[in-house]
């Protein structure tokens, strides 16, 4: 018995070193004298890159199960001998997200979206333009995909965010299109999230200018980071608002619960386990909640106090500050992802005003 335990943990480890190291033996696989430049990442832990003479080898390590690898992509100027290969710089790219597409527009690799999906969510002028233009295809339903509006643009390569235990992507499998899984959001770092642009930039011809910009963007966060250390108090935070008798909140190890604290804030959740969002009752919130100074929270569209009292009266007694997003106008879920400095900076704002920080843009504003 004692035996087979050992065989079997040492198969395990085995297991886990072999995919951990994949990207940096595959080469070996394909010629045993060919040797590649892995691509140094700071932040992101489930991307790795490999940069050969011909080619750029790229890992996804599935972010439910670390011991595999989720996605191998050979990224080739053209058509060569390798499997899995996706064709460089893509010129027509079926788009699943506005936060993808924000991206696009920033690295200057806008004209190479042919498609999107879900529009309606998709709150970007370049966007609406070239939808009524018609240089921009509308895919319909992400849920739901068109195939023959994807078979009429025929892409470079498809872009959706997987999910876990999703049952893949259906008939869009059976197109012989490159679907390229953004899965950048399951990164648990906000830096490591914005790192995941260095890969996109290769993907369009655009490596310089996304290594330049998650630089500035590094730099940037990591001062501000620096100068909320330098605060003297730490100001007692609750963030979001409770929907169908539920508080969904971050846990420390979600990306959210990191910004808080790298903010200099007193986070009063901050004891939760995980890297998502936690459900929690009204009543176990307020708890806490009766002790906070600060309280942020978003909503798509304008809300009121008395909107969100009425559901909720007890919500009344909480004296905390209100500071709201509406993420139909602010460009939050489009933004942030990548730009985290951004964000980070009007939360310091928030928080230490008398740091004097001012922040590009304020995401949160006073409840009136």
């Amino acid at each position: 018995m004692e035996k087979k335990v050992i065989y079997k943990l040492s198969y395990v480890i085995l297991l886990m070193s072999g995919l951990l190291s994949a990207a940096c033996q595959h080469h070996q696989s394909i010629s045993s004298k060919e040797e590649g430049d892995t691509i140094s990442l700071r932040y992101a832990r489930n991307l790795t890159m490999v940069q050969y003479k011909d080619r750029l080898e790229v890992f996804q390590r599935n972010p439910w199960d670390t011991t595999k690898v989720l996605n191998h992509y050979t990224i080739v100027q053209k058509k060569g001998k390798y499997p899995n290969e996706v064709i460089v710089p893509l010129q027509k790219a079926a788009v699943f997200t506005s936060v993808h597409c924000a991206l696009l527009q920033e690295l200057g690799a806008e004209t190479s979206i042919g498609g999107v999906y879900d529009l309606q969510y998709i709150h970007l002028p370049f966007i609406e333009q070239n939808i009524k233009a018609g240089s921009i295809q509308d895919l319909g339903n992400a849920m739901n995909p068109n195939i023959e509006h994807v078979m009429e643009l025929h892409p470079d390569a498809l872009m959706p965010s997987p999910f876990e235990n999703s049952g893949g992507y259906g008939r869009l499998e059976q197109l012989g299109i490159p679907i390229i899984e953004c899965a950048d959001y399951m990164e648990v770092n906000p830096l490591a999230r914005a790192e995941w642009m260095r890969f996109y930039g290769r993907l369009f011809g655009k490596a310089e200018r996304a290594d330049s910009l998650f630089l500035q963007i590094e730099q940037s966060y990591l001062a501000l980071r620096k100068n909320a250390m330098q605060a003297k108090t730490h100001p007692k935070l609750i963030c979001d608002i409770p929907y169908s008798g539920q508080w969904m909140l971050p846990g420390h190890g979600s990306t959210m619960g990191q910004m808080y604290n790298d903010a200099g804030a007193n986070y009063v959740f901050n004891d939760l386990e995980g890297a998502g969002s936690i459900p929690l009752s009204i009543e176990h919130v307020l708890d806490r909640a009766l002790t906070a100074d600060i309280w942020i929270f978003k909503h798509h569209g304008p809300i009121t106090r008395k909107q969100i009292y009425q559901d909720s009266p007890l919500l009344k007694n909480v004296p905390a500050s209100m500071w709201f997003c509406d993420t139909s106008t602010s460009g939050f879920y489009e933004e942030t992802p990548f730009h985290p400095e951004r964000l980070l900076a009007n939360l310091i704002q928030i928080l230490h005003p008398e740091l004097g920080i001012q922040a590009e843009k304020a995401y949160f504003c006073p409840l009136e």
